[in-house]
């Protein structure tokens, strides 16, 4: 993940670029990135379905990691609040 980055980040310098992975390695990476322990309780992730988690650079340096659920509601356990 951490070498797909580098290179998304080259590829596109000054523009947006997109990785699409599983829960797993996007985890690891963002552990790796806030400098956190690879161990962790896998029920307590925050990287759900469709989740987004955003690499915000300025130049090389790493300045913001954010996270957003757009498909929230479409989730198991989610009220639905359509037609309502």
């Amino acid at each position: 993940m951490s070498a797909a980055i580098a290179d998304a980040r080259a590829l596109a310098r000054g523009h947006e670029a997109v990785i699409v992975s599983h829960q797993l390695p996007v985890w690891t990476v963002r552990a790796q990135l806030e400098g956190r322990h690879m161990w962790h309780d896998p029920r307590k992730r925050q990287c759900s379905l469709a989740s987004l988690t955003s690499l915000t650079f300025v130049g090389d340096e790493l300045e913001s990691i954010t996270y957003s659920e757009p498909a929230a509601a479409l989730l198991p356990g989610a009220r639905n609040t359509a037609g309502a």
